[in-house]
């Protein structure tokens, strides 16, 4: 019986997939700096950003244009700190996903973690953030990864 190690290898990233993983890094990146200009050269200009989270066993859902997501983030007192923790994205022709798992800090303190989803188009300007929805974690987080349970991070 003959077995392959190739499968248990680390696939290294396409080169599409480190284009797709550096608009996500420039979305947190411009979050952070409260940079506009860097967000609309990455955003398309109608996409939306959808956040899910969790009270009491409901879910709440909420949307928003990026014009109007985009307003809400510039305040000088307020830092937001966001960190990929892994990814994974999938590419076909021009329509890709990247699943991040994250941790969020506001000015330094802990807020929530969970999952960001990313949907791009590539356009002529290559590849665009078509939609960005998230879920909020505030309690802490569990990530599957290679089939165990990883915590991600939590309070103090």
């Amino acid at each position: 019986m003959a077995i392959s190690f190739d499968s248990f290898a680390q696939k290294k990233p396409s080169l599409e997939e480190k284009e797709i993983l550096l608009k996500v890094q420039q979305f947190f990146d411009a979050l952070e700096t409260q940079d506009t200009v860097l967000f609309k050269s990455i955003l398309l200009r109608d996409g939306q950003v959808w956040a899910i989270s969790e009270k009491e066993n409901a879910a709440k859902y909420s949307m928003r244009q990026f014009s109007d997501f985009m307003k809400t983030l510039i305040n000088p007192a307020r830092i937001i700190e966001e960190r990929m923790l892994s990814s994974e994205v999938k590419i076909h022709n021009r329509i890709a996903m990247a699943w991040v798992p994250y941790t969020l800090s506001i000015s330094g303190k802990f807020s929530h973690c969970g999952i960001d989803l990313f949907t791009m188009l590539k356009t002529s300007e290559g590849w665009k953030i078509a939609t960005a929805a998230y879920t909020i974690e505030p309690d802490g987080c569990s990530f599957p990864a290679q089939g165990r349970n990883d915590k991600g991070a939590r309070p103090e």
